[in-house]
């Protein structure tokens, strides 16, 4: 591929709700363009954008793909990203690093439950709206027209118009230029006289929103002149990059119509690398030349061939054969070869440019998120901001040796993915993975399987509770050995109160008159501390509680730290059971979003879930339910919420705070616990 000028580039992410055929629409543009010799299809699994085997087997996108097209003297980067809410770390990445959005909706279902997300997801860029598969039974545009300016305001505006419907279905009118591209042909013609009546109502709507964008426009408009098309080209360019306006184009991807008419939009109307504001990590902006930056915004991990690093190059240029600095970790990376890059297909070129897209294998210390640069420059970019994890599962390895390398391998995949997060739950001893969704952590352990040959089940997690008091507490904890040669002896006397939620623990030295000396009273704290791990009602982790030593007995000959370290821990088991402990569970603020007509059926299932319901908020067709539950209610929430809603629904939740459990759940819980203790032992 020729090397093309940064005005010449184009950096556009293709996203959707899922199972609008962005894919497919990718695939089409492509072989239209002439960048692939045939088009593949999702059923056959050759398609450009779906390489990997995870992709080909659920025959979805789970990862963004990047594949250039050449079209009117410039080079468009398409992103083409999974639509599945599952995968939006995949969204994420694509959205920082384009410079354009094109959302395309399904003509037969509109705006989704998902559009809505990658239309927030997108709020920062320049968006064309693409109406696809109008070649479908029920397939609407009028009627996605209307509900997107409904969702989205009045800047939505059409730009080409569908020439017939469903299997009758026989190209599109470009409103901009006033021409009709037909299936099949190359180049515009005239447009049919039986569309014309609708071609001018709609070319009126767009004419209107542009003009009222340019004082100069809106008064030869309302004098009744004429709008030349380059003027009108012009203004809406400038209305498209100011996020004022938002044109919706007409396509049927699995049939090649409309795609001249977008691949015309996208260089026209989107803006050139050149032309976008960059930003630095600190919120300033970078000021684009010479000095090299160029932000990772993916990480491939391969056993074969090592780490790939996807890159965008925001200033200066990159240069294979060179050496890099990583801004991050102030590490030299030294690059060797350089690749245009092409679904799973590379092409090495010498260099890529202020703008370019490419792919550097074997960088040793650079990950996702990461900045190379020089290091007199030392320029740092902003990173991502994935969205938060939804679902929780614990690890088990199957075998010894899958034990030994779990570590490893897991590091590598959450390179690879950082939406992915995995941690160890001391109070339980498991390892926990975390992610966006059921599918997403399939996905990841498949991947553990297949890259790295480690294999693991995922489970239900054990919920992390804690313990507490609610009341004061008093008690003496005694350890008397005497019984001939050196004894053991330590006497202390605690005083225990619960602490505000969150303080954790806090120990007081209260003692008078040396009856403990000092050299114990650490040792008695030691003592506490230690039965803090292990609780005392279920052995879940206390929180929240103050002990204050009061009083305590020491013998000059026998008191030892160990035999104070023991009283300790046996006069605070004590106390504690005295002043009402409780078990706390963690709570989690939910938001979930779903089609109104769901709602009802989702605030029913949310109280019997014991919720708090903060709120209920209308969002154009959808409801964003917010509430407080109960983490042991949420434990296999994503597969509810999909049968509940017909897949159409999402929800996103964090860790909040911790309540006291009911007290008929507690004597449950502890019972639970005590049958598994007994069982490890």
């Amino acid at each position: 591929m020729k090397e093309y000028a940064p005005a010449q580039l184009r950096n556009v992410g293709l996203f959707s709700h899922g199972g609008a055929g962005k894919t497919t629409l990718s695939e089409a543009l492509l072989f239209r363009a002439g960048a692939i010799t045939r088009m593949g299809s999702i059923e056959d699994g050759n398609t450009t954008t779906d390489f990997d085997p995870d992709e080909l087997r659920r025959q979805m996108s789970v990862s963004l793909a990047v594949a250039p097209l050449e079209w009117e003297g410039h080079k468009v980067n398409l992103l083409d990203t999974p639509g599945y809410a599952d995968f939006y770390g995949e969204v994420a990445e694509a959205a920082r690093v384009c410079d354009g959005a094109t959302i395309v909706i399904d003509g037969v279902a509109g705006p989704q439950v998902g559009t809505d997300a990658v239309w927030r997801r997108t709020s920062r860029l320049p968006r064309l709206i693409v109406v696809n598969k109008l070649d479908r039974e029920n397939a609407d545009y009028r009627a996605s027209l209307d509900s997107l300016r409904e969702r989205y305001g009045k800047g939505v505006v059409p730009l080409t118009f569908p020439i017939g419907k469903a299997d009758q279905l026989s190209g599109v009118v470009d409103l901009l230029e006033g021409q009709a591209f037909m299936a099949g042909k190359q180049g515009g013609e005239a447009t049919p006289a039986a569309e014309q009546g609708t071609v001018d109502q709609l070319r009126e709507m767009l004419v209107e929103s542009a003009c009222e964008l340019d004082d100069d426009l809106i008064n030869k408009y309302l004098e009744g002149e004429e709008i030349s098309p380059e003027e009108l080209v012009k203004a809406v360019r400038q209305g498209v990059r100011e996020q004022k306006l938002f044109p919706v184009l007409a396509s049927a991807g699995s049939r090649s119509i409309g795609l001249e008419s977008l691949m015309n939009a996208i260089v026209q109307l989107l803006p050139a690398p050149t032309e976008v504001e960059v930003l630095r990590e600190d919120g300033s902006e970078l000021e684009i030349g010479d000095k090299l930056a160029a932000l990772v915004f993916k990480t491939v991990s391969d056993p074969n061939i090592g780490r790939l690093s996807y890159v965008r190059v925001y200033s200066g240029t990159l240069t294979a054969d060179s050496h890099v600095w990583n801004t991050h970790k102030s590490k030299d990376e030294r690059i060797g070869q350089v690749f245009h890059i092409r679904g799973k297909s590379q092409e090495p070129t010498q260099r890529l440019v202020t703008g370019d897209i490419g792919v550097i294998p074997k960088l040793a210390e650079t990950v996702t998120g990461d900045t190379l640069s020089t290091k007199d420059a030392g320029i740092a970019l902003a990173g991502f901001d994935y969205p938060p994890a939804a679902y929780f599962a614990s690890v088990h390895p199957k075998s010894r040796n899958d034990v030994d390398k779990l570590s490893t391998a897991m590091a590598r995949l959450l390179e690879e993915d950082p939406s992915l997060q995995m941690h160890r739950e001391t109070s339980t001893n498991e390892v926990i993975l975390s992610g966006l969704g059921d599918s997403h952590l399939e996905v990841a352990v498949q991947r553990l399987q297949r890259k790295f040959g480690v294999n693991v089940t995922l489970d239900v997690p054990k919920v992390a509770y804690r313990e507490t008091i609610t009341s004061k507490g008093t008690a003496e904890g005694r350890h008397v050995r005497q019984s001939g040669g050196h004894g053991q002896y330590g006497v202390v006397n605690l005083e225990i109160e619960p602490t505000s939620r969150g303080e954790g623990f806090e120990f007081v030295d209260k003692i008078v008159g040396g009856v403990v000396p000092r050299q114990f009273i650490p040792a008695v704290e030691k003592g506490i501390r230690e039965t803090l791990d292990q609780g005392v009602i279920a052995g879940y982790p206390v929180v929240d509680v103050r002990a204050a030593l009061v009083f305590g007995k020491y013998h000059p000959v026998d008191s030892s730290e160990a035999a104070f370290k023991t009283a300790g821990a046996v006069g605070f088991k004590a106390a504690f059971s005295q002043a009402n402990p409780v078990l706390l569970e963690p709570v989690m603020r939910v938001e979930v979003t779903v089609p109104s007509e769901f709602a009802g059926d989702i605030m029913g299932d949310l109280n019997t879930r014991r919720a708090h319901i903060h709120g209920m908020t209308p969002d154009g067709p959808n409801t964003v339910i917010e509430a407080s539950v109960p983490q042991s209610e949420m434990l296999r929430y994503a597969t509810d919420l999909r049968s509940m809603t017909q897949g159409r629904g999402t929800y996103a939740m964090q860790v909040s705070h911790y309540d006291p459990v009911p007290s008929h759940l507690q004597a449950k819980i502890v019972e639970e616990r005590k049958k598994e203790t007994d069982g490890e032992h």
